[in-house]
């Protein structure tokens, strides 16, 4: 059975994108394994390369990159920030992805790898912006950047006692999404690696 790993960009307790991520697994857990990552959880200092040989720091970040390795596909739900990725959803990526260049045992774990991207906002847009601005990060890194996405807006009007409960529309939405990601889990693409541009 495939995994997917599912990674907020979020650590707010009350993030709308991680009770979106909540949702998308609930849906998920009879076709897939799922591995939700708690943005609390990470560990990792702002991305530094002085402090790549730190001790604490590699014991930390081989446990994280074994798991975006081990999966199949990957989920993103991110909110915007001034039209951005969070800082959060940044330095982790930067993180993991520095890995193999720091310590040749170690491949790049987004190569080739089903990426769905989605962003939940409370205003109108739907986190359009930083949608497109994580395609250019993974696309970058190698990744398989789906072009279905998921854009929610409006969130505190589609939030209820029972947890989310979307229109037709929205919910067809998010179902085409989920089958395109477990579909290409399931058959990756290949390519070949991207240079790096850290220095």
């Amino acid at each position: 059975m495939s995994t997917l790993l599912l990674i907020s960009g979020s650590q707010r307790r009350e993030s709308w994108n991680s009770r979106l991520l909540d949702h998308l697994a609930f849906s998920l857990q009879w076709q897939c394994a799922v591995d939700l990552l708690e943005p609390r959880s990470i560990g990792l200092p702002l991305f530094d390369q002085d402090l790549e040989n730190d001790a604490t720091v590699q014991q930390t970040l081989r446990g994280l990159h074994q798991r975006f390795a081990h999966c199949c596909g990957i989920i993103v739900a991110c909110p915007e920030y001034n039209g951005q990725a969070t800082p959060l959803l940044k330095n982790t990526i930067d993180w993991v992805s520095r890995l193999a260049h720091i310590d040749a045992r170690f491949a790049n774990p987004f190569l080739n790898k089903p990426v769905l991207l989605c962003s939940l906002s409370t205003g109108c847009s739907g986190g359009a912006l930083v949608i497109q601005n994580l395609r250019a990060l993974f696309g970058y890194l190698g990744a398989s950047v789906l072009g279905p996405s998921i854009g929610i807006a409006r969130a505190a009007d589609q939030w209820t006692a029972d947890g989310f409960q979307f229109d037709g529309a929205t919910d067809n939405q998010i179902e085409a999404a989920l089958s395109t990601v477990l579909q290409w889990a399931a058959h990756p693409r290949q390519m070949t690696e991207p240079e790096s541009l850290f220095l």
